[in-house]
Protein backbone atom coordinates (compact mmCIF):
# COMPACT_ATOMS: atom_id res chain seq x y z
CA UNK A 1 0.00 0.00 0.00
CA UNK A 2 2.93 2.00 1.24
CA UNK A 3 4.79 1.22 -2.21
CA UNK A 4 1.09 2.22 -4.60
CA UNK A 5 1.07 5.44 -2.83
CA UNK A 6 5.03 6.22 -3.38
CA UNK A 7 4.72 5.77 -6.94
CA UNK A 8 1.26 8.17 -7.26
CA UNK A 9 3.31 10.40 -5.76
CA UNK A 10 5.42 10.33 -7.90
CA UNK A 11 3.55 10.40 -11.09
CA UNK A 12 1.93 13.60 -10.12
CA UNK A 13 5.43 14.83 -9.70
CA UNK A 14 6.34 14.15 -13.15
CA UNK A 15 2.80 15.04 -14.87
CA UNK A 16 3.45 18.56 -13.10
CA UNK A 17 6.84 18.77 -14.05
CA UNK A 18 5.71 18.38 -17.81
CA UNK A 19 3.08 20.91 -17.87
CA UNK A 20 5.23 23.46 -16.07
CA UNK A 21 8.00 22.53 -18.71
CA UNK A 22 5.69 22.97 -21.81
CA UNK A 23 4.14 26.09 -20.54
CA UNK A 24 8.11 27.54 -20.35
CA UNK A 25 8.59 26.44 -23.84
CA UNK A 26 5.55 28.22 -25.25
CA UNK A 27 6.18 31.32 -23.36
CA UNK A 28 9.97 31.09 -25.03
CA UNK A 29 8.50 30.25 -28.08
CA UNK A 30 6.55 33.56 -28.89
CA UNK A 31 8.56 36.40 -28.46
CA UNK A 32 10.72 34.08 -31.76
CA UNK A 33 7.44 33.91 -33.28
CA UNK A 34 6.65 37.57 -32.69
CA UNK A 35 10.23 38.38 -34.04
CA UNK A 36 9.62 36.25 -37.47
CA UNK A 37 6.43 38.12 -37.71
CA UNK A 38 8.04 41.49 -37.68
CA UNK A 39 10.45 40.30 -40.26
CA UNK A 40 7.67 38.71 -42.90
CA UNK A 41 5.39 41.93 -42.27
CA UNK A 42 4.69 43.70 -45.46
CA UNK A 43 6.71 47.02 -44.58
CA UNK A 44 9.78 45.08 -44.42
CA UNK A 45 9.06 43.15 -47.65
CA UNK A 46 8.72 46.26 -50.15
CA UNK A 47 11.55 46.22 -51.74
CA UNK A 48 12.86 49.77 -52.90
CA UNK A 49 12.72 50.03 -56.79
CA UNK A 50 16.00 49.31 -58.56
CA UNK A 51 17.12 51.80 -60.75
CA UNK A 52 17.21 50.24 -64.26
CA UNK A 53 20.90 50.35 -65.89
CA UNK A 54 19.51 52.94 -68.52
CA UNK A 55 18.39 55.25 -66.16
CA UNK A 56 21.24 55.23 -63.44
CA UNK A 57 23.17 58.62 -62.81
CA UNK A 58 26.53 58.79 -62.90
CA UNK A 59 28.65 60.76 -60.63
CA UNK A 60 28.20 64.11 -63.09
CA UNK A 61 24.57 62.79 -63.23
CA UNK A 62 24.47 61.41 -67.07
CA UNK A 63 22.60 58.40 -67.60
CA UNK A 64 23.60 55.63 -69.55
CA UNK A 65 21.34 56.09 -72.55
CA UNK A 66 21.89 60.09 -72.30
CA UNK A 67 25.66 58.94 -72.98
CA UNK A 68 24.57 56.79 -76.04
CA UNK A 69 22.75 59.00 -77.26
CA UNK A 70 26.04 61.48 -77.35
CA UNK A 71 28.21 58.85 -78.68
CA UNK A 72 25.86 58.25 -81.26
CA UNK A 73 25.50 61.86 -82.19
CA UNK A 74 29.05 62.33 -81.85
CA UNK A 75 29.51 59.04 -84.03
CA UNK A 76 27.29 60.36 -86.45
CA UNK A 77 29.22 64.21 -86.88
CA UNK A 78 29.91 65.22 -90.50
CA UNK A 79 33.93 65.04 -90.67
CA UNK A 80 35.72 67.81 -91.42
CA UNK A 81 37.83 66.37 -94.56
CA UNK A 82 37.35 64.00 -96.86
CA UNK A 83 38.99 60.38 -95.77
CA UNK A 84 42.27 59.44 -97.43
CA UNK A 85 42.43 56.75 -99.20
CA UNK A 86 45.36 54.31 -100.30
CA UNK A 87 46.10 50.75 -102.09
CA UNK A 88 47.97 47.63 -101.11
CA UNK A 89 48.87 45.83 -103.94
CA UNK A 90 48.73 42.29 -103.88
CA UNK A 91 49.33 40.95 -107.47
CA UNK A 92 51.29 38.13 -108.02
CA UNK A 93 52.29 35.60 -110.31
CA UNK A 94 51.40 32.67 -109.49
CA UNK A 95 53.92 29.56 -111.24
CA UNK A 96 53.73 25.69 -110.95
CA UNK A 97 56.30 24.68 -108.50
CA UNK A 98 56.61 21.40 -110.61
CA UNK A 99 58.32 23.11 -113.87
CA UNK A 100 58.17 27.29 -113.40
CA UNK A 101 55.21 27.55 -116.21
CA UNK A 102 52.35 30.61 -115.05
CA UNK A 103 48.93 28.98 -113.91
CA UNK A 104 47.93 32.94 -112.72
CA UNK A 105 48.24 36.20 -112.87
CA UNK A 106 46.64 38.23 -110.18
CA UNK A 107 46.11 41.65 -109.90
CA UNK A 108 44.49 43.21 -106.90
CA UNK A 109 44.82 46.67 -105.23
CA UNK A 110 42.74 46.18 -101.68
CA UNK A 111 42.11 49.89 -100.35
CA UNK A 112 43.38 51.06 -96.95
CA UNK A 113 41.08 53.72 -95.78
CA UNK A 114 42.01 56.45 -92.96
CA UNK A 115 40.39 59.33 -90.80
CA UNK A 116 41.98 61.24 -88.61
CA UNK A 117 39.15 61.64 -86.80
CA UNK A 118 38.29 58.37 -86.32
CA UNK A 119 40.34 55.63 -86.75
CA UNK A 120 37.49 53.47 -85.55
CA UNK A 121 35.13 54.27 -88.17
CA UNK A 122 37.27 53.88 -90.84
CA UNK A 123 38.64 50.85 -89.37
CA UNK A 124 34.41 49.27 -89.87
CA UNK A 125 34.74 49.96 -93.50
CA UNK A 126 38.58 48.71 -93.78
CA UNK A 127 36.85 45.18 -92.46
CA UNK A 128 34.68 45.06 -95.30
CA UNK A 129 38.02 45.35 -98.14
CA UNK A 130 39.84 42.82 -95.82
CA UNK A 131 37.04 40.49 -96.03
CA UNK A 132 36.91 40.81 -99.91
CA UNK A 133 40.96 40.03 -99.81
CA UNK A 134 40.27 36.64 -98.10
CA UNK A 135 37.00 35.67 -100.78
CA UNK A 136 39.69 36.88 -103.17
CA UNK A 137 42.21 34.39 -102.29
CA UNK A 138 40.57 31.91 -101.23
CA UNK A 139 38.93 32.21 -105.63
CA UNK A 140 42.75 32.41 -106.26
CA UNK A 141 43.40 28.86 -105.06
CA UNK A 142 40.52 27.64 -106.95
CA UNK A 143 41.49 28.67 -109.83
CA UNK A 144 45.68 28.02 -109.84
CA UNK A 145 43.93 24.35 -108.97
CA UNK A 146 41.82 24.61 -112.67
CA UNK A 147 44.69 25.79 -114.50
CA UNK A 148 46.77 23.14 -113.49
CA UNK A 149 44.17 20.56 -114.54
CA UNK A 150 43.80 21.83 -117.40
CA UNK A 151 47.58 22.63 -118.57
CA UNK A 152 48.18 18.91 -117.72
CA UNK A 153 45.93 17.89 -120.80
CA UNK A 154 47.24 20.01 -123.30
CA UNK A 155 48.97 18.92 -126.04
CA UNK A 156 52.63 19.84 -126.36
CA UNK A 157 52.04 22.38 -128.83
CA UNK A 158 49.34 23.94 -127.08
CA UNK A 159 51.16 24.04 -123.70
CA UNK A 160 53.81 25.65 -126.25
CA UNK A 161 51.26 28.49 -126.40
CA UNK A 162 50.03 28.66 -122.97
CA UNK A 163 49.93 31.86 -121.58
CA UNK A 164 48.27 31.42 -117.86
CA UNK A 165 44.59 32.69 -116.97
CA UNK A 166 44.04 35.66 -115.29
CA UNK A 167 41.83 37.53 -112.26
CA UNK A 168 42.43 40.74 -110.69
CA UNK A 169 39.85 42.69 -108.28
CA UNK A 170 41.01 46.86 -109.09
CA UNK A 171 39.31 49.28 -106.70
CA UNK A 172 39.27 52.78 -107.39
CA UNK A 173 37.48 56.15 -105.32
CA UNK A 174 34.86 57.51 -107.57
CA UNK A 175 33.97 60.00 -104.79
CA UNK A 176 34.86 60.97 -101.06
CA UNK A 177 33.23 63.79 -98.91
CA UNK A 178 33.16 64.60 -95.81
CA UNK A 179 29.58 62.28 -95.27
CA UNK A 180 29.87 59.48 -98.65
CA UNK A 181 32.71 57.65 -100.19
CA UNK A 182 32.39 55.81 -103.04
CA UNK A 183 34.46 53.13 -104.55
CA UNK A 184 34.05 50.93 -107.54
CA UNK A 185 35.97 47.30 -107.68
CA UNK A 186 36.56 45.76 -111.50
CA UNK A 187 36.85 42.33 -111.34
CA UNK A 188 38.25 40.13 -114.31
CA UNK A 189 38.69 36.77 -114.83
CA UNK A 190 40.25 35.37 -117.88
CA UNK A 191 40.58 31.72 -118.87
CA UNK A 192 42.28 31.87 -122.42
CA UNK A 193 39.30 32.96 -123.98
CA UNK A 194 38.51 35.82 -126.70
CA UNK A 195 38.47 38.52 -123.94
CA UNK A 196 37.61 38.31 -120.20
CA UNK A 197 35.15 38.21 -118.01
CA UNK A 198 33.97 41.73 -116.32
CA UNK A 199 32.24 42.97 -114.20
CA UNK A 200 32.03 46.19 -111.71
CA UNK A 201 30.78 46.11 -108.47
CA UNK A 202 30.66 49.41 -105.86
CA UNK A 203 30.98 50.11 -102.62
CA UNK A 204 29.02 53.33 -100.91
CA UNK A 205 30.18 54.29 -97.19
CA UNK A 206 28.83 56.66 -94.83
CA UNK A 207 32.35 57.96 -93.49
CA UNK A 208 30.43 59.47 -90.45
CA UNK A 209 29.11 55.43 -88.77
CA UNK A 210 31.75 53.62 -91.22
CA UNK A 211 27.99 51.56 -92.54
CA UNK A 212 28.08 50.20 -95.56
CA UNK A 213 25.19 51.63 -97.31
CA UNK A 214 22.33 49.80 -99.08
CA UNK A 215 19.22 50.40 -100.68
CA UNK A 216 16.98 50.61 -97.86
CA UNK A 217 19.19 53.14 -96.05
CA UNK A 218 19.43 55.89 -99.34
CA UNK A 219 15.40 55.45 -100.37
CA UNK A 220 12.36 55.58 -98.32
CA UNK A 221 10.39 54.79 -101.73
CA UNK A 222 11.66 51.75 -103.60
CA UNK A 223 9.67 50.89 -105.90
CA UNK A 224 8.91 54.50 -107.19
CA UNK A 225 12.72 54.85 -106.80
CA UNK A 226 13.24 51.98 -109.20
CA UNK A 227 10.96 53.70 -111.60
CA UNK A 228 12.38 56.64 -111.94
CA UNK A 229 16.02 54.85 -112.45
CA UNK A 230 14.76 52.59 -115.54
CA UNK A 231 13.63 55.82 -116.91
CA UNK A 232 17.19 57.52 -116.95
CA UNK A 233 18.18 53.70 -117.99
CA UNK A 234 16.07 53.38 -121.34
CA UNK A 235 17.06 56.94 -121.72
CA UNK A 236 20.65 56.18 -121.61
CA UNK A 237 21.18 53.12 -123.63
CA UNK A 238 18.85 53.50 -126.69
CA UNK A 239 21.09 57.07 -127.77
CA UNK A 240 24.38 56.33 -129.13
CA UNK A 241 27.05 54.85 -128.19
CA UNK A 242 24.74 51.85 -127.02
CA UNK A 243 21.51 51.54 -128.76
CA UNK A 244 23.22 49.43 -131.62
CA UNK A 245 24.79 47.19 -128.55
CA UNK A 246 20.87 46.59 -127.45
CA UNK A 247 20.18 42.74 -126.35
CA UNK A 248 16.83 41.56 -127.87
CA UNK A 249 13.81 41.82 -124.83
CA UNK A 250 16.42 44.15 -123.33
CA UNK A 251 13.17 46.25 -121.58
CA UNK A 252 12.55 43.35 -119.42
CA UNK A 253 15.77 43.48 -118.02
CA UNK A 254 16.67 46.96 -117.17
CA UNK A 255 14.60 46.73 -113.60
CA UNK A 256 17.17 44.00 -113.07
CA UNK A 257 20.10 46.96 -113.34
CA UNK A 258 20.01 48.63 -110.22
CA UNK A 259 21.00 45.88 -107.65
CA UNK A 260 22.72 46.80 -103.60
CA UNK A 261 26.51 46.37 -105.27
CA UNK A 262 25.90 48.20 -108.43
CA UNK A 263 25.10 51.25 -106.89
CA UNK A 264 27.02 54.51 -105.53
CA UNK A 265 26.39 57.85 -104.72
CA UNK A 266 28.59 61.48 -106.20
CA UNK A 267 28.06 65.02 -105.39
CA UNK A 268 25.89 65.01 -108.68
CA UNK A 269 23.45 62.01 -107.94
CA UNK A 270 22.69 58.47 -107.46
CA UNK A 271 25.05 56.47 -110.09
CA UNK A 272 24.10 52.91 -110.98
CA UNK A 273 26.32 50.80 -112.76
CA UNK A 274 25.29 48.74 -115.75
CA UNK A 275 27.30 45.81 -116.15
CA UNK A 276 27.95 44.30 -120.14
CA UNK A 277 25.32 41.14 -121.26
CA UNK A 278 22.77 43.00 -118.52
CA UNK A 279 20.81 44.84 -121.33
CA UNK A 280 23.98 45.21 -124.11
CA UNK A 281 26.37 43.29 -125.37
CA UNK A 282 30.16 43.07 -124.09
CA UNK A 283 30.82 45.17 -127.07
CA UNK A 284 29.14 48.30 -124.93
CA UNK A 285 31.13 47.75 -122.22
CA UNK A 286 30.62 48.98 -118.79
CA UNK A 287 28.13 51.71 -118.56
CA UNK A 288 27.47 54.11 -115.99
CA UNK A 289 24.07 56.00 -115.40
CA UNK A 290 23.89 59.08 -113.08
CA UNK A 291 20.41 60.03 -111.96
CA UNK A 292 20.28 63.48 -110.22
CA UNK A 293 19.29 64.20 -107.23
CA UNK A 294 16.89 66.47 -108.29
CA UNK A 295 14.79 63.81 -109.39
CA UNK A 296 14.87 61.51 -106.40
CA UNK A 297 14.36 63.95 -103.78
CA UNK A 298 11.22 62.76 -103.16
CA UNK A 299 11.85 59.12 -102.47
CA UNK A 300 15.20 59.38 -100.74
CA UNK A 301 16.26 59.83 -97.80
CA UNK A 302 17.21 63.63 -97.31
CA UNK A 303 20.37 62.78 -95.20
CA UNK A 304 22.15 61.90 -98.45
CA UNK A 305 20.25 63.86 -100.75
CA UNK A 306 24.04 66.10 -101.34
CA UNK A 307 23.59 69.75 -102.07
CA UNK A 308 19.46 69.47 -102.19
CA UNK A 309 17.35 70.95 -99.10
Amino acid sequence: MKKKILLLGLGFCLLAAACNGKKTAKEDEQPNQTKQEEADSPEDKTEKPKESEDTKKDEQGTSKEEKEDDSKAAAEKELSKAPEVTFTDYSQDIKDEDNGVLMLSVMENCPVISIEENQDIAQRMNMVFEQQHVTNQEEITRKVQEAKDSYKNLSEEEAAAWAGYGYGMNYKVMYASTRILSLEAEGYDWQGSAHPNTWTSSYCFDVTTGDLLYLADILKNEDEARKIVSRHILDTITKDPYKDALLDDYESYVPDVLTENTFYLNEKGLVVICNPYMVTAYVAGKIEVEIPYEALKDVMNEKYLIGIK
